[in-house]
């Protein structure tokens, strides 16, 4: 039996066992039972019971039914745990483990030595949580579990990184990012979870919210409930370090909101110690303080664990800020004195630190000392870096103290001694950076000794430090905000849904009607999300309104670009269309105005006896009115209102709905108004690429005319010249046999050469005309394809021989399309362009050869292939994506092939392919139907 099974599976267990209509397996419902005991802790217990009482009646081998006996220990042993009943789980949990060594079930005994170590580890019994993880891991080897086993390994790990910079921590990284590709959901969580510890054990705050989100995500995949309540939390404290409030404030929401709903009380302290933490980031004391205490007296049955020894930390911190230095010391000596303490170093040294911190602002300094030295050796025996540098400006600030005896001071070092010491560390420290408060500390040391050169210099210092951690905290915002955009629809849409389902799931018929208007919603939000028309999207909206809601009234609107106006853009009342109408945001009359302005839901009941003046032109009194902010990400884009002239038309389940369609309206209304934007753009972008390629088309053909038509003019002009000479002989009766003779054979050969010339400039002109018109047009019509490509050849002959290239065709003659040449000939131009722009870069006498086929009895091969410079291998794969070009500014714009094959693909409905290597050339074929659909507005 797997330790964890991924939603879908259970799901599919479930189906099963229902489709068993006289009863199902035994095995079928141990699995379930298994696999529900963090899901739904209370079901499970029942199935429990109903699996002992089919165990007393039917006959089963004693290995199974001992094997069977002993999980159902293991479920109720942890169903005591989760509720903090640690002995009742106990004993429990050896009862299974006797059960399992007696059938040699290694991974029975593996389970039961798992959840002893999460016991162990809640009480603060580290050296027994150790010994039992390493029996888990030990017996799932022993079980060939690949997958329990490396759950265990990873577990291992994430304890013993907490121990500062483990000399294994490296390899144990290494091992753990090779297990992330991974498929088993149950694994990842741990994967996951330890990358994220290790990350925020080394400041990495941005990489621990990434690795614990997608821990959370693996952890309610795989049934982990309490394993998602701490992921949750500890990325609650990573957001906050981030500098995302908000982001911080909703994971620790979510964390308290999971904890509480299953009654799960030292889950719940966790929840609250870590939200606690991320609300005195942000200087919110005395909000920190009442979660803290709160947690606290949770945790008062589990004295010797990390959590309360944690919590009296922060407790004490606060204190410290609070100039409540006699509670600050309180809290620092019961850490001093807690036993758990005295086996994790990490947690001593901080305690010293801060006794010695409180004793300090007490006036006790020896006492400081002591505590500030202790502390001190502890980081340095170690290798705690941070802690040394931290006990050392303890130390500075206690022999900075007025008071201190100089027989005491001669001993040490001085204030200055202690600083320079502790930056010198920092120095050292890989990728850390020294507090510009350090700096300014030593600045000021300096000034006060009038070194006023020391002191600048440190001063400069300091506001380099600043102005790096002011960097690092843009970087930081930065990171937090990419992550909020990743995880804002999983987050909006998928967790409220799942909130919804565990809100359900412990709810009567209420609820389960609730989960069927949810799943009518999922369907809902795809059809309105995908729409990109606004007034689509109002249609859809109004059905679905009036069909799961009582509204006389919908109305939808939207801010303008300064966020100062309200336009409705779209309302109905009874059948009825709204005219638009705008009041402003600050306006204190409109409940809209206000619902953008609070950013929250807003429920107005007996709106007739209420406010009047709040009424919009030309609609009907209404008694309930529910307004809803639409908000994308952490923009407010408008609001929605339903209204309805029954009084309380609108209950919790009703604003749920509205709340859900209001979510799906704001994606979809967003989503249109970018749609709109990028096709204008893209159509403005598509315009100047056309115009731009008819220009150089335009100048090409009038420099291939020039030459004709200059030939005839000079000959004309020759002819001229000899016609009035020959009429001046004619006149003088001079005339001879021979001049005669010469002049006819001169306006002979004229005649020839202009009758040649001006025929070429025709040919080039209707060539022209023909490409022009088709160019910019779409009619579809029946052509030769072969005559076709003689004129666009024609028109790109001046580009091709100036650049020293050549272009051949060899299409047959009978070839005949119905389709449309114009844009045909756009692809074709296209094509040309890109050989001479990047085929044939920097390189002469370049080939290119436009040939046709006919493929099969209704479709054409339509081949360019030039034998240029090539593509390479990771270009080729973006070649036709719009605005990728390899030469921008350098004459390349990005669109050109992208447009081709829009044009082949859309308008010509055939398929557009491309094969080449660097330095041989490339190939474009075109597989074009002989009759083209028709057009479709």
């Amino acid at each position: 039996m797997e330790l964890f099974a991924n939603n879908e599976t259970v799901f599919s267990l479930e189906q099963l066992i229902k489709s068993h209509t006289a009863g199902a397996p035994l095995a079928l419902t141990i699995q379930l039972a298994w696999h529900l005991r963090q899901r739904d802790t209370t079901r499970a217990l029942q199935l429990c019971n109903t699996i002992e009482e089919k165990l007393n009646l039917i006959e089963l081998n004693h290995d199974e039914k001992t094997q069977s006996h002993a999980r159902m220990l293991l479920i109720r042993a942890e169903s005591n745990w989760l509720k903090a009943k640690n002995d009742d789980a106990r004993t429990q949990l050896n009862q299974a483990l006797q059960l399992f060594s007696g059938i040699n079930d290694h991974c029975g005994q593996a389970d039961s030595y798992w959840l002893s170590g999460l016991i162990e580890s809640d009480t603060g019994n580290i050296k027994l949580q150790e010994q039992q993880l390493d029996f888990c891991l030990k017996h799932a080897q022993l079980a060939q579990d690949l997958i329990r086993s490396e759950i265990a390994g990873a577990c291992i790990a994430r304890h013993k990184v907490l121990k500062m910079r483990h000399a294994d921590e490296e390899i144990w990284v290494r091992h753990i990012e090779g297990l992330t590709t991974s498929e088993d959901q149950g694994l990842l969580t741990w994967v996951f979870d330890f990358l994220g510890v290790q990350a925020l054990h080394h400041s990495d705050f941005a990489t621990a919210a990434n690795q614990n989100i997608r821990a959370s995500d693996a952890a309610l995949q795989s049934g982990q409930t309490a394993r998602a309540i701490i992921i949750s939390s500890n990325i609650c404290y990573s957001m906050a370090c981030l500098g995302d409030t908000e982001a911080s404030l909703k994971w620790g929401q979510r964390a308290l909101q999971l904890a509480r709903s299953r009654e799960w009380p030292f889950l719940l302290a966790i929840s609250l110690r870590q939200t606690a933490e991320a609300l005195r980031k942000i200087d919110q004391l005395d909000s920190a303080k009442e979660l803290l205490n709160e947690s606290l007296q949770i945790l008062n049955n589990v004295p010797n664990s990390r959590n309360y020894v944690i919590v009296l930390r922060t407790l004490a911190d606060i204190a410290l800020a609070q100039s409540d230095y006699r509670q600050a010391y309180d809290y620092f000596h019961q850490m001093v004195t807690n036993p758990i303490v005295q086996l994790q170093l990490d947690l001593q040294c901080l305690a010293l630190r801060g006794q010695a911190q409180s004793l300090l602002n007490l006036n006790d300094l020896n006492a400081a000392l002591a505590s500030a030295d202790a502390a001190l050796q502890i980081a340095i025996s170690n290798n705690y870096w941070d802690y040394q540098i931290s006990a050392l400006w303890v130390l500075a600030d206690i022999f900075s103290h007025p008071d201190i005896s100089r027989s005491t001071e001669a001993q040490h070092k001085s204030c200055i001694d202690y600083l320079l010491e502790a930056v010198a560390i920092g120095e050292q420290i890989q990728d850390y950076t020294i507090s510009d408060k350090l700096y300014a500390r030593i600045a000021a040391e300096y000034a006060r000794r009038k070194d006023y050169s020391q002191a600048y210099s440190y001063s400069l210092l300091a506001f380099s430090s600043r102005e790096k951690r002011l960097n690092i905290d843009i970087a930081n915002s930065a990171v937090a905000l990419q992550l909020r955009l990743q995880t804002e629809k999983a987050i909006s849409e998928k967790e409220h849904h799942k909130a919804m389902v565990e809100e359900k799931e412990r709810r009567t018929a209420i609820l389960e009607q609730a989960n069927e208007t949810l799943s009518i919603l999922g369907n809902i939000g795809q059809e309105i999300t995908t729409q990109l028309k606004l007034e689509n999207i109002y249609q859809v909206l109004l059905h679905h309104v009036h069909a799961l809601l009582d509204a006389t009234h919908l109305s939808i609107m939207l801010l303008d670009s300064t966020s100062s106006v309200l336009t409705m853009t779209y309302g109905m009342e009874a059948g009825d269309r709204l005219d638009q109408y705008q009041f402003p945001v600050d306006s204190p009359i409109y409940y809209s105005s206000r619902c953008v302005r609070e950013r929250r839901e807003i429920l107005v009941e007996h709106f007739g006896e209420i406010n009047t003046k709040a009424r919009l032109p030309g609609t009907m009194p209404m008694e309930t009115l529910l307004f809803s902010p639409l908000i994308v990400g952490d923009r407010v884009i408008g609001v929605m209102s339903v209204q309805s002239p029954k009084r309380q038309a609108y209950q919790e389940r009703e604003r749920l709905i509205f709340r859900t369609l209001s979510a799906y309206s704001a994606i979809a209304l967003d989503n249109a108004y970018a749609y709109t934007q990028l096709m204008d753009a893209r159509h403005q972008l598509v315009d100047r690429e056309k115009m731009a390629a008819l220009g150089s088309l335009v100048a090409g053909v009038a420099h291939e005319m020039n030459t004709p038509i200059g030939n005839s003019l000079l000959i004309a002009s020759t002819i001229s010249e000899r016609t009035k000479t020959l009429l001046q002989i004619i006149e003088n009766q001079n005339l001879k046999r021979t001049e005669l003779l010469d002049y006819l054979h001169n306006v002979n050969e004229g005649s020839k050469l202009m009758l040649n010339g001006l025929t070429s400039a025709a040919t080039m002109l209707n060539s022209f005309k023909q490409v022009a018109v088709d160019r910019n047009t779409e009619h579809k019509r029946v052509f030769n394809l072969n005559a076709t490509c003689q004129d666009i050849a024609a028109s790109m002959r001046n580009r091709v021989i100036n650049s020293g290239h050549d272009l051949q065709l060899d299409i047959p003659d009978d070839l005949e399309l119905n389709s449309y040449p114009g844009p045909l000939g756009q692809v074709v131009i296209n094509l040309i362009e890109n050989a001479l722009l990047h085929g044939f870069d920097k390189r002469l006498r370049g080939k290119m050869k436009i040939s046709a086929e006919k493929f099969n009895e209704d479709q054409v091969r339509l081949q360019f292939i030039d034998d240029g410079n090539g593509i390479s291998e990771k270009n080729i794969r973006h070649i036709f994506e719009p605005f990728f070009s390899t030469r921008f500014g350098q004459g390349g714009s990005g669109l050109g092939l992208s447009i081709s094959y829009n044009i082949v693909t859309s308008i010509l409905h055939g398929q557009l392919n491309v094969k080449s290597k660097v330095g041989e050339g490339a190939c474009f074929t075109l597989l074009l139907p002989m009759e083209a659909p028709d057009i479709v507005d």
